[in-house]
């Protein structure tokens, strides 16, 4: 994002750097390459292992490319900056335990073999695997050969190897994500056999209750508190004075950055279409 900055390259890398299927790793690059051969010339220089699931042997990552999941909390805490320390500290514990409150409640209401979010991408691959066609190729084994379903745009209709006793599907997400794909609940269903029962115990809704089996407790006085042994000191060179209100208080980082090749979808504050602001707004007469 610092060194090339164009918004198609970045999405050519990310198609191929979050992949787990070798024939969408090659199409990616190749189209990378005819675009600039500099970028995978850089891109050489990093162990493949490091940014791509496709070679990530160890499958350590569970389908997660990037760190950007435990950006998560940032939407929490945000509202604690620029705040005294101890009015940070004490909207920090209270935010958490809010958060944790509410999803607790929730994993404790929760009906289902998986929790909310897991179950819908579960539904969503099943109503996918419907599609499928499932053909039995070794019994022993549980081997199967699936095809899926043809597109109108002549995409779609490719074979994957779905070893079902082995938990391996040629697409690689079952094994890379520890969740079956729409291959694997197609054979499932083949099988007549429950798709849930094959996900990772990690995805279920009783591991996910166990993760908020503990318990809080309000804090004591601040009497009662033991003594640290350190004290707080600020750095007097970190304060700074600006003129005029602040517009923004997130910290912006390179993601931020705009690039030539990147469209503007503006949004009209009056009609609330995209495309154009208010100033030529075409439903108003100016």
């Amino acid at each position: 994002m610092n060194r090339f900055k164009s918004a198609s390259i970045k999405k050519l890398c990310w198609a191929i750097g979050s992949t787990t299927q070798k024939r969408k790793y090659i199409s990616a690059v190749r189209e990378l390459r005819n675009i600039n051969e500099e970028v995978w010339q850089y891109l050489l220089n990093i162990e493949k292992r490091q940014w791509t699931l496709l070679f990530d042997s160890g499958r350590r990552r569970w389908g997660t490319l990037t760190t950007n999941i435990s950006e998560s909390m940032n939407n929490v805490l945000r509202d604690a900056r620029l705040l005294p320390i101890k009015a940070c500290i004490d909207f920090t514990f209270q935010k958490d335990v809010s958060q944790y409150v509410k999803h607790a409640e929730i994993a404790n209401n929760c009906n289902t073999a998986l929790p909310p979010r897991m179950w819908r991408v579960f539904n969503n691959r099943d109503r996918r695997a419907q599609d499928h066609e499932v053909f039995l190729y070794d019994h022993l084994e549980a081997r199967y050969r699936v095809t899926s379903k043809m597109e109108t745009n002549d995409d779609g209709g490719n074979d994957y190897t779905v070893e079902y006793f082995r938990k391996k599907c040629t697409c690689r997400k079952w094994q890379t994500e520890r969740f079956p794909c729409s291959h694997a609940i197609a054979v499932c269903r083949h099988r007549d056999g429950l798709p849930h029962e094959i996900v990772d115990v990690r995805f279920h809704t009783s591991t996910y209750r166990q993760q908020y089996g503990g318990h809080y407790y309000p804090l004591r006085h601040k009497s009662l508190w033991s003594d640290a042994g350190w004290r707080i000191q600020g750095d007097p060179s970190k304060v700074t004075t600006l003129r005029g209100r602040r517009r923004a208080r997130r910290i912006r980082n390179e993601m931020d950055v705009h690039y030539a090749d990147e469209p503007r979808n503006y949004k009209c504050g009056i009609c609330k279409e995209l495309g154009h602001r208010r100033t030529n707004c075409p439903y108003v007469n100016h």
